[in-house]
Parts: C-alpha cells; sequence; structure tokens
C-alpha cells in the first residue's frame, strides 16, 4: 500500500490542498507570542497591561489584536515623551484604553532613562524606525543595541517613574490576563513586583534577550511552578499550566524551558 506521503507525491492538486489544510491547521506562525496570545485571550472584557509599548505598532504584538478584539482593555505605559504621544495617535481614545507616560522601576523616584533623540532620524539618512524601540535605564545597553551608529543622539532624560503595585492602583487594575514587558534588560526587575498570590495572568511575555544570566535563571524560578516557559527568539512566552492544552503543549515541546534550570 503506497503511503500517504507517496500518494500526495502522486497527486500534486490533491498534494497543493493537503498543504494547505496543514497550514490552516498548523500555521507556521506558532512561534510567535501573537499567535498564542490570539488563542489564549478571549474577545470579553478582560485587561492586559504591555509595558514597553514604544509606539504601539512597530514590532508590536499585540496592535493587531487589540484592534480585532474590542473588548480588550488595555493599559500601555511608555517612559518616552515623543514616542509616547506617538502611541496615544496610533490607538487613540477609545475608552478602553488607558496610557501611563512613566517608567516602572523599584522604589518609584525619578529616573534617568536613555533613548535615541528623535533628531537622529532627520541627520542619518535612512536611519530605520527600529532605533526608536532602543530605549534603557542602561546607558551602555543603548549603545550596545545601536552598535555605536547613533552614540552622539543617545539622551538623557528624568522620566517619572512608579512601582508596579503603584501603576495598577493608579489604573484601578484589580484582574489580569495577559502581561508584556519589553525593557530592554529592566524586565526581571518589573516581573518580580507582579504579584502572583494575587495576579495570575494566563499568559506572561517578557523580552530575556538582555537579562543578566542570574536575572533569567532568577525568572524561571520565580515563574516555574505556575507556568509553562517556552523560549521564542528574544522574548519567554509563559503559560499558565492549568490553562494550557494539552496539544498546544506537545506543539511547543522544542521552545520549552527546562524546570530544572
Amino acid at each position: 500500500m503506497k503511503s500517504i506521503k507517496k500518494a500526495i507525491k502522486d497527486l500534486p492538486v490533491i498534494g497543493g490542498l493537503a498543504k494547505l489544510v496543514y497550514r490552516l491547521i498548523k500555521p507556521e506562525n506558532i512561534y510567535f507570542s501573537s499567535y498564542w496570545i490570539d488563542k489564549y485571550i478571549p474577545n470579553e472584557p478582560i485587561t492586559i497591561v504591555q509595558i514597553g509599548s514604544n509606539d504601539g505598532i512597530r514590532g508590536d504584538p499585540i496592535y493587531q489584536l487589540v484592534k480585532k478584539n474590542k473588548l480588550w482593555n488595555v493599559l500601555f505605559v511608555e517612559p518616552v515623551p515623543y514616542i509616547f504621544e506617538r502611541l496615544e495617535n496610533n490607538y487613540g481614545d477609545e475608552p478602553r484604553f488607558k496610557y501611563e507616560n512613566s517608567a516602572i522601576n523599584e522604589d518609584g523616584t525619578n529616573q534617568f532613562f536613555y533613548s535615541i533623540d528623535k533628531e537622529a532620524f532627520d541627520k542619518i539618512p535612512n536611519l530605520s524606525e527600529d532605533y526608536n524601540q532602543i530605549g534603557s535605564f542602561y546607558k551602555e545597553q543603548v549603545q550596545k543595541l545601536s552598535e555605536g551608529l547613533v552614540d552622539e543622539f543617545i539622551v538623557e532624560t528624568e522620566v517619572n517613574c512608579i512601582t508596579l503595585s503603584e501603576l495598577f492602583n493608579k489604573n484601578g487594575i484589580v484582574s489580569l490576563e495577559a502581561f508584556l514587558v519589553d525593557a530592554e534588560g529592566y524586565d526581571w526587575k518589573i516581573l518580580s513586583q507582579l504579584r502572583l498570590n494575587q495576579f495570575k495572568p494566563n499568559l506572561i511575555v517578557f523580552e530575556y534577550l538582555n537579562l543578566e544570566e542570574s536575572e533569567r535563571k532568577e525568572a524561571i524560578n520565580y515563574l516555574k511552578k505556575d507556568y509553562y516557559i517556552f523560549s521564542f527568539r528574544i522574548d519567554f512566552l509563559c503559560i499558565r499550566k492549568d490553562k494550557i492544552k494539552p496539544k498546544d503543549l506537545s506543539a511547543l515541546k522544542e521552545k520549552r524551558i527546562n524546570e530544572k534550570q
């Protein structure tokens, strides 16, 4: 008897249809956090908090999803003033959106923040807008990520800072379905403030690329009791153990972080 694979090769039309069906059943984008956010966060009146929202569009995993899911309530947090203005313009003034022009730190005192001056995009020909996404409490981190190309345009700005608890209290956050952090090396210091005994979102996504190895391990240890953790390029995707479906756990087995770390 011919194998299914051989039969498909012998019938190219059917083979093409089979491939299409396969892609619909198992899309190629399962290694993007947006796929899982879309799958596990229903279009219901739930709350999402995004720390380090940038302009809300460029390289953003939830922009299209937020536009599609009209019942989601989202709190966007971005410290750089001119980027924050773009963020507000890109999402608009729908009542379901809240905005915080602040950075999250550990004690709530104002702090210097380093980013790329918007003049750089006028002075350097063809400079990618991706450089708008580089911002950190650590100047050396900005220099590293920009590879020295825009050193003369790195600006130091004193930004308003609050703790995560203060952010939640200020904005009336009492429940949380998804928590996203992109803070260029400060991610663990923010994530560590999330009280899992009070808030246990279905999904947590945070960037690990710029963390110290010790911080990565601390983050994994902090989450591994309640979450399966998967490595996606530069991010960790964390899905609650009591929410994940067995078939999804199997589909992501190659990306799963060893809990013994």
